[in-house]
This record gives structure tokens, sequence and C-alpha cells, in this order.
């Protein structure tokens, strides 16, 4: 009896090895496949110029901003989008290419221009269908948007505080998309990620934008301000 008990013993804790390498195996598997996901080629654009075959200059109307292509230049290795003073004017530029899933980044100095925002994201006609949104207050209190868009409505909303004040310095925002889930980080350090109510594959164009929307004040900076863009990874 006693030898029986052993061997059914035995054969248990061999099976529960044998389920527990094969669960870890299973877990780093999905970690290589996640990461494989976002491991799509990389492109670095480092504004050494404004190459106009990769991004286009907005003129229109958003929200109570005119986005004037005026206000974009490169110079000395930096993106800018200047906020003239007294005037309800900022920029953008989107990429001319289609993109999905990937890793998406960028190292940026927000200017000081109370009641608008800067944006990093991705996004595609029409209207809230289709946009994956990094916001943020252009304040030295650093208030932080994290949004996605889906079927014509909002799917899933953030706020929070960076910690820091984004006009002082330069700093990295970045979101990882992939099939199944969108991850949000600043600095390398994680944010917030959501598994559903994001655009599924959907080709979308990468933008950069400072503005100011109908939902804010809409007072314009007393001096000229200026976003200031290192370099976007994407």
């Amino acid at each position: 009896m006693i030898k029986k008990l052993l061997v059914i013993s035995v054969i248990f804790f061999g099976l529960l090895v044998i389920g527990l390498i094969a669960s870890f195996a299973w877990i780093n598997q999905s970690a290589r496949d996640n990461q494989a996901k976002i491991a799509s080629p990389v492109n670095l654009e480092n504004f050494d110029r404004l190459d106009q075959a990769v991004w286009s200059l907005t003129d229109k109307n958003l929200g109570r901003t005119w986005l004037n292509p005026a206000n974009i230049e490169v110079i000395n290795g930096f993106l800018k989008i200047r906020m003239p003073a007294n005037r309800l004017e900022g920029g953008e530029i989107v990429n001319r290419g289609a993109v999905s899933y990937g890793r998406y980044e960028s190292r940026m100095k927000l200017p000081s221009a109370p009641s608008s925002i800067t944006g990093f994201f991705l996004y595609a006609p029409p209207d809230y269908f289709y946009e994956i949104d990094i916001e943020i207050h252009n304040t030295t209190e650093g208030k932080l948007l994290l949004t996605t868009y889906a079927d014509g409505e909002v799917q899933n909303e953030y706020e929070g505080v960076l910690g820091f004040d984004p006009t002082a310095d330069f700093h990295n925002y970045r979101f990882d998309y992939t099939a199944d889930q969108v991850a949000f980080y600043v600095d390398d350090q994680f944010i917030t990620a959501w598994q559903d109510g994001f655009p599924k594959g959907e080709p979308m164009q990468l933008m950069v934008n400072s503005w100011y929307p109908n939902w804010l004040a809409g007072t314009p900076t007393p001096t000229d301000q200026v976003l200031l863009v290192d370099w976007i990874r994407y």
C-alpha cells in the first residue's frame, strides 16, 4: 500500500513539474510573440531636415486653431511647431504613410501655452472611429490624457499627471500597439494599458500637433511659444 502511494506521489509530482515547465515555456513564448509584434522595422526621424516626401503639413482649422504650415520648421535638428503670440494658431505634421501595429515614441519639449495641448497620435477618418492618442496640456502642471476611439465613440480614457513640468525639458512619450493591447509609457515608465476598445489593424497615420481645442479656454499665449520635437521612432 505504501509503495502504491509512493508511486502515485512520484507520478503526480512528475506531472506537476511537467505542467510547470510547459506553463513557463508558454509564458516565455507569449512574451516573445508579443515583442515580435512590436519589433517591426523601426523608422527613426531625427529631423535633420523636414522631408515633405515623408511628412505633410496640415493647413486647416481644428477646434479654435488655425493649423498654419508657416508655423512649422526644422532648425538645428529639431522640429519646431510655433504657437505665435496673441493668435489662436498652432501646427501639425502628418506622416504620409499608412501604419498599423508597432511601437510609436517621440522625444518632446512642450510649449508653455495654457488652454492648448500637444498631441502624438494615430488617426484615420472618420472622427471617433480609428484613433489612439497621447495628449498633454501645454502647462507646467503636466496633465496627461490618453484615449482610444473605435466604433464612433470614446472607448478608453485615462487622465493623470506626469509628475514633472513638460515645458521645462525633453521627455519621451510612447505607446506600443499590438492586436492584443495598447500600452502607454512616459520616459519608459508604464502608465496604463487596454486590451480592447481600440482599432484592430486599421491603417492610420502618425501625427504630431499643438493646438487650442474648443473644450479649453482658448486664451492665446502672450509670447511666442514652441513645441520642440527631438526625434520620432515608429
